[in-house]
């Protein structure tokens, strides 16, 4: 049997110290060549009667593990429009069919016997394997005594990378920034009650980094929020999106660091239609995103430490990619759980496989 779990139950089984194990032993694996992963795949195509700056995006991943021995194939089928704020701000919102809907799927399998054990929605499982990377990057990489957090944005994403900073330091202190006011100080009251840690909304983004020794950036913003007067000694920086953070603040840092060397969209090849969405796309995500990369990885710094920070002022920014491993990870870690608890709906193996005896001609 293939058990299909909704984002629903994600979040009423998935723990974040949990999440955060997992996904440091998956990258563990990475390091020892006991797991694997493929570039991400997009494709891109125009969209009928859409506005200018509207296009389909397909993408995907590919991740696998030896221990357990699990691969995961996600996708996101979906569109995309970029729309001007109050601000005059690029804003990005993605649907599917309509506004409001999106089509995201995680196909786990078992790989000593090629079975299809789960099929998950994948927006619970996305804000967790990304928030709980910025974790063990932050385990690795931010000061042993660091406690104050400066974060910028106050979405789901934002509560994912707090609940796992958590997780692997003790916080005393918490600053949060974001354009709207009434949505920063809602994280605030939430986000103080949920950890027990002083969460205070701030009314710029320099509020919030100025005394901060961990500093994410999660926003859907189309331009950078972190300059380079933000930059400052002993910092660990963790964003969501490389246009969140302006190339003269890279230039400033002591050591970059991701999950992955591989760039997202190889190539003109993935362009369905005209070749200048990808030129469109590359700008508003900002290009640094699609780079071959040459800096050390995070499956590297947890088997060689002295790559990774080395004294207290250093300054690090975790560029905080998409690697399939992340999903393999944490979906097989909710699929136990449902497994043991008897949570979500059975569908039959007989479904997705072929009887090779018999002729179809």
């Amino acid at each position: 049997m293939a058990l299909l779990i909704d984002n629903e139950i994600v979040q009423s089984v998935l723990k974040v110290e949990d999440a955060v194990e997992v996904i440091e032993n998956a990258f563990s694996q990475l390091g020892e060549g006991n797991a694997a992963f493929q570039p991400r795949t997009d494709i891109l195509s125009p969209v009928e009667n859409g506005g200018e700056l509207d296009y389909y995006w397909w993408h995907s991943l590919i991740g696998a593990t030896l221990n357990p021995p699990r691969l995961t194939f996600r996708f996101v089928s979906d569109v995309y429009s970029w729309q001007r704020d109050k601000e005059d701000k690029l804003r990005e919102i993605q649907y599917n069919v309509e506004m409001g809907k999106s089509m995201g799927f995680v196909l786990l399998f078992d790989s000593s016997s090629g079975e299809i054990i789960g099929l998950l929605n994948d927006e619970a499982l996305q804000h967790a394997r990304v928030g709980a990377t910025a974790g063990v990057a932050c385990k690795y990489l931010s000061k042993k005594d660091s406690d104050t957090v400066g974060i910028i944005g106050s979405g789901g994403m934002a509560r994912s990378y707090l609940e796992a900073f958590a997780a692997v330091r003790d916080l005393s202190k918490v600053y949060v920034y974001s354009p709207t006011k009434s949505h920063r100080e809602k994280f605030s009251e939430e986000m103080s009650s949920v950890l027990g840690v002083d969460v205070i909304a701030v009314k710029s983004p320099d509020k919030a980094v100025e005394n901060a020794d961990i500093i994410a950036t999660c926003t859907n913003a189309g331009s950078p929020v972190f300059t380079e007067d933000f930059v400052s000694d002993g910092i660990f920086l963790v964003d969501t999106k490389s246009s969140e953070v302006s190339r003269d603040a890279t230039l400033k840092f002591d050591k970059i660091i991701g999950t992955t060397r591989e760039p997202y969209l190889a190539s003109e090849d993935y362009v369905v239609g005209p070749k200048e969405l990808l030129n469109q796309h590359m700008n508003l995500h900002g290009k640094s995103g699609f780079q071959k990369r040459e800096y050390p990885i995070l499956s590297e710094i947890i088997h060689q430490k002295s790559i990774g920070r080395n004294n207290d002022e250093e300054s690090i920014y975790f560029h905080n990619r998409s690697t399939g491993i992340q999903f393999t990870a944490i979906c097989d870690l909710v699929h136990r759980i449902c497994s043991e608890k008897g949570l979500g709906k059975e569908i039959p193996l007989e479904w997705f496989q072929q009887d090779l005896n018999r002729s179809y001609s």
